[in-house]
């Protein structure tokens, strides 16, 4: 994934508190809702990569809680502030493994697009262009501030 900026720092409060900010996603997560959709349960899952080999590196939801923990308790989490992660990038950092003692890496995972419906597949490109003209939006606001901003004198 990539860093939102490579310019972010910690907001500093009075005295030495720092607030960071990070994002974190998951990758292929074995929710109940997913497991029930795939007709298997967490003790058989991997029946399900016969149906969507992408499932085959999935992880439970453990995983991400446990990636969450590592960045949480970091000392060094400063450093990190302004940036996305994924599930398995934390992982790969951190030598985390999920509940089964898998490492799972959706990162590392070649995708097989053609497992996935055509109405789901649209439906995912009009979610990344949404995405994108927001981001875009953002960015553009963002700007304009930052430049209104500069142009005020200092207290």
């Amino acid at each position: 994934m990539s860093q939102m900026s490579s310019a972010a720092k910690p907001l500093r409060l009075t005295g030495a508190v720092a607030v960071v900010a990070v994002a974190i996603t998951p990758g292929f997560m074995r929710s109940d809702r997913v497991l029930e959709h795939f007709g298997v349960t967490e003790e058989n899952w991997h029946e399900a990569g016969k149906q969507d080999r992408n499932f085959l590196e999935s992880e439970s939801p453990l995983f991400v809680g446990r990636a969450i923990v590592a960045l949480a308790t970091d000392p060094a989490i400063a450093e990190r502030s302004g940036q996305l992660f994924s599930s398995w990038e934390v992982a790969r950092d951190y030598g985390l493994a999920d509940v089964d003692g898998r490492r799972p890496d959706w990162g590392s995972l070649e995708i097989d697009y053609s497992q996935i419906p055509l109405a789901m597949l649209e439906s995912m490109q009009d979610a990344i262009e949404v995405q994108a003209a927001w981001l875009e939006l953002l960015s553009k606001r963002t700007r304009s501030f930052q430049a209104a901003f500069l142009k005020q004198p200092p207290p």
